[in-house]
């Protein structure tokens, strides 16, 4: 009989936190370890606030790296994120566009902050000050890692210097590093003829 009893009691707790739990939304905690154990994110299931957290945390850390410019801190993370996605997924069209959307972003960046008339896109007009002011500017450490992705990025081919609109073309290659290639190059080649003409 007390086995019996204890057996209900057992029942009406688990139903009682069961319901409980369901009644906040099914709350789901993640603990990071490098630091005290301590919970960093709480979310329902469903619910589009642990991207935008996470979101949120990830510009947080790569925005203390930078000038504390807001503006321009926002262009260096969308190429940051575009470089590291196109050099996991070369051959996603949608990769590609983002890439060269953020990158064309950034070079406009660099363009404005130099602000010089240049000949033949040559930089023997501007002045001493405005080159340094536009080298200090794109030199932070969270440039420094834009830069890293971004040459990571095209060295994966696949991105030309016709994807770019013409007035950025001639200053693109700056921050494309060594694999910007004024050719088509044939690195999805095989996959798009795969899918188009299917080995019978």
């Amino acid at each position: 009989m007390s086995r019996f009893i204890l057996y209900v009691c057992m029942s009406f707790v688990t139903a009682f936190v069961g319901v409980t739990w369901a009644a906040r939304g099914f709350p789901v905690y993640s603990f990071r370890f490098d630091r005290e154990l301590e919970p960093t994110l709480t979310t329902t299931f469903g619910d589009d606030s642990a991207k935008a957290y996470e979101r949120k945390m990830w510009e947080a850390q790569h925005t203390a790296q930078s000038d504390k410019n807001p503006k321009l801190d926002v262009i260096r993370l969308d190429a940051l994120q575009a470089g590291t996605a196109y050099a996991m997924s070369p051959c996603d069209s949608t990769m590609k566009l983002n890439l060269v959307t953020a990158v064309t972003a950034y070079t406009r960046a660099w363009q404005q902050k130099l602000d010089c008339q240049r000949p033949m896109g040559m930089l023997i007009a501007c002045s001493d000050k405005k080159l340094k002011d536009t080298a200090d500017t794109f030199s932070t450490p969270l440039d420094k890692r834009v830069q890293d992705a971004l040459s990571a990025a095209f060295d994966q081919k696949g991105v030309v210097k016709a994807d770019f609109p013409p007035e950025v073309r001639s200053d693109v290659a700056q921050f494309a590093g060594p694999g910007f290639w004024f050719d088509e190059s044939p690195i999805c080649l095989p996959r798009q003829r795969g899918s188009a003409n299917p080995v019978p």
